[in-house]
């Protein structure tokens, strides 16, 4: 292959070229940078308005903001061209770097965009002002396509879009959304263009062309009084036309907070909401929009609670008729409202309406763009306000779904309020953060064992509503085995000097990892109302690990999850009851041991030895003693121990695997907690405790629980 001659490919300096994949996350990063800046900004606006300080030294950050959010859309603008170029192209896919024609983007300067956009304006008010009134023939219609689509084609160029709706005004911008319905409504049937082929998608088209128009509010005149005069409000016409414009662009937080908060977070708490309004489905849009934003939804709704963190950010005034109550009571009005709200023509849009609330509840919470264990604060202390208001809430397949994802997106917080014998378990939850001592964990908040249990109910019915959670707490459990096997590592390789030896880290993992699953069965118990709920459950995920051939490596899997974790994780916190001291001796039988309690206990010990072999607990020179498994029958040729489903095939290979574990100390009263095989055991067994403990506490406080427990009425 010859060399490429010098001033050719990637360095000439007269190529433009784009990489999808690198430009697409590179846009990502522009568009959270500009959603940060400016929910920054505001809050230090509030601030310095609060203490009566001029914020004039914002302004080169408004700038700053401002310009990343007229970058954005042009930055699009260029990736659609190479998307053009590549047809095949998508996302993941390397395509590397891909040339384009810089003059092939529509406009040189913002200046031109902006004249562009004014004369589309004039040209769209002509047409209205002389077709009104008059019949929708197939050439007017023509003719209203192909404005249509001259418009649409610059959705994502922020100056032609600001100088456009600058120009229409208020009122004309309002009347976009019906004129467009009209147009599919009325006369000979046709698309805008390929984009725009059905009246939902080209509503969605004009809704992110406004959104780019308003991230140049601050530069194109006109633009900042259009929206300050949509915030204002209007009759329901106007909040229609609103929802339409906000249905799915990308707006400046504050401003859609804003917008939210007053057309349908306050009508839903003041009873102002009408059962019209929803059957268009205009509240449904604006809920969909906030979700869409999680900052702008945690304002619209959280700014309105007595215990909302007073540094939160929040532009504007706060209805003085409107009193002020806690965050879970507030979310509590808003679901029993919509609950009680008289479904009026389509019941299913009003089903709609209640499934894009779940969605702001989940959205707001962090659960799409935050990670368990490291939520924001404001993120934090939303989820905190759901999971304490859930129990009041008139449950839908959808909400349930919506809260076993918060529930499973803060795994970390259930297992750090899972503690039953902590005094502090009875006591009311709190939020803020706090030492839980397991290693691994930061939690934000501390859930009572009541309110816990409590919310866990209310999405207990089915194992498909309770799939979020499992795979959360599948990802902690991954992620907090990792963290503990290399704090027990530590631990033996720089023993005491007073020889104490204190619970190992694994331990303490799975004994709080029991107690969550002994409230998750409880709440199954009650929903369900079957005593043998644990049984069946328990034993079904179990079969489905040994039915797929999977090896029992639920704490080697990926910590994303996903449906296999999900599954390992309800087999690994299954009670393990009289099994687990009959798995330790092959020879013995219990009567009330049958052969899949006594494979599924032999499978939590594989799972955990195998997972600490994998983990590197067994490190050189411990002071303890380790024997590495050698027998053929439960080691492969690679030296490494065999999967579950084939051990447990195998009487004489099931009889090897408890003989090695017995050989490192799993049944000898005196060896050492922190030897090979005592680790086994001792975490099997405080998982189990954990999971047995937590029930008897809570039937203690249930009576339904207990009447099921007993097998009493």
């Amino acid at each position: 292959m010859s060399p490429t001659p010098p001033g050719t490919g990637p360095l000439n300096p007269n190529l433009s070229g784009i990489d999808p994949n690198q430009m697409d996350a590179f846009i990502t990063a522009l568009s959270r940078a500009h959603a940060s800046i400016g929910g920054q900004a505001e809050a230090i606006r509030t601030e310095l308005r609060r203490v009566g300080v001029g914020a004039a030294a914002l302004t080169p950050l408004k700038e700053i903001e401002d310009w990343a959010g007229s970058q954005v859309p042009r930055l699009r603008v260029r990736n659609e061209l190479i998307r053009k170029r590549v047809p095949d192209w998508l996302p993941g896919w390397t395509a590397g770097l891909v040339p384009y024609d810089e003059a092939a983007v529509p406009f040189t300067s913002p200046e031109e965009a902006r004249r562009a956009g004014a004369a589309l304006s004039e040209l769209y008010k002509r047409y209205v002002k002389e077709t009104t009134g008059k019949v929708v023939t197939d050439e007017l219609k023509e003719r209203h396509r192909d404005l249509l689509a001259r418009l649409l084609e610059h959705r994502d160029d922020a100056d032609v879009a600001a100088a456009f709706f600058a120009g229409l005004g208020t009122a004309g911008t309002l009347a976009l959304p019906r004129q467009i319905r009209e147009f599919f409504e009325h006369g000979r049937s046709m698309s805008v263009s390929d984009e725009a082929d059905s009246r939902e998608a080209a509503l969605g088209e004009l809704s992110r062309m406004f959104a780019a128009a308003t991230s140049a509010s601050a530069r194109v005149p006109g633009m900042a009084e259009v929206m300050d005069e949509l915030e204002r409000g209007g009759d329901a016409a106007a909040r229609d036309a609103l929802s339409w414009l906000v249905s799915e662009g990308r707006f400046p937080t504050a401003w859609l907070a804003a917008v939210g908060r007053d057309n349908a977070v306050i009508p839903m708490l003041n009873g102002s909401l009408t059962s019209e309004t929803i059957a268009l489905g205009t509240t449904a849009r604006f809920l969909d929009a906030l979700s869409a934003d999680p900052a702008a939804a945690r304002l619209a709704i959280g700014a309105l609670s007595s215990d909302w963190a007073p540094g939160s950010p929040w532009p504007g005034r706060l209805p003085l008729a409107l009193p002020k109550a806690e965050l879970a009571t507030v979310l509590a009005r808003m679901d029993q409202f919509l609950a009680r709200a008289e479904p009026r023509g389509n019941p299913a849009v009003f089903l709609r309406t209640r499934e894009s609330f779940a969605q702001v509840l989940a959205s707001a919470s962090g659960v799409r763009d935050e990670q368990d264990g490291a939520h924001s604060e404001d993120a934090a202390r939303f989820a905190f306000g759901v999971i304490t208001a859930a129990p009041r809430f008139a449950l839908t397949d959808a909400m349930r779904l919506r809260l076993a994802e918060i529930g499973g997106s803060y795994a970390t917080e259930f297992a750090a309020s899972a503690e039953s014998l902590d005094p502090d378990s009875g006591r009311p939850s709190r939020f803020g953060r706090f030492d839980d001592e397991l290693p691994g964990t930061n939690p934000a908040f501390r859930l009572s064992l009541t309110d816990a249990y409590h919310f866990l109910q209310t999405f207990a019915d089915t194992n498909e509503h309770m799939e979020p959670f499992d795979r959360g707490m599948a990802a902690l459990t991954q992620r907090l085995f990792a963290e503990s096997v290399r704090v027990d590592k530590d631990r033996i390789a720089h023993p005491p000097p007073n020889g104490l030896q204190r619970e190992t880290a694994v331990e303490q993992l799975f004994s709080r990892l029991g107690m969550v699953s002994g409230m998750q069965f409880a709440a199954m118990k009650v929903v369900r109302g079957t005593a043998d709920v644990e049984d069946r459950e328990g034993f079904e995920a179990f079969e489905q690990l040994l039915d797929k051939g999977m090896d029992s490596a639920m704490l080697l899997l990926p910590t994303a999850g996903g449906a296999p974790a999900a599954v390992g994780w309800m087999a690994l916190s299954w009670a393990i009851k009289d099994g687990l001291g009959t798995a330790l001796e092959p020879e013995a039988r219990l009567p009330k041991v049958n052969s899949k309690e006594l494979a599924q206990s032999r499978m939590v010990l594989h799972q955990i030895a195998s997972g600490l072999l994998a983990r590197g607990y067994t490190i050189k020179g411990a002071p303890v003693s380790f024997r590495p498994p050698t027998d053929p029958l439960i080691v492969d040729g690679e030296g490494r121990l065999r999967p579950f489903p084939e051990i447990n095939r195998d009487p004489k290979k099931t009889e090897a695997f408890l003989r090695w574990l017995k050989d490192n100390g799993s049944i000898d009263s005196d060896a050492d907690r922190r030897t090979f095989g005592k680790m086994v055991e001792g975490a099997a067994l405080k998982s189990s405790g954990g999971h047995e403990q937590t029930e008897k506490i809570l039937a203690a406080q249930d009576e339904k629980l207990r009447a099921i427990l007993v097998g009493s009425d």
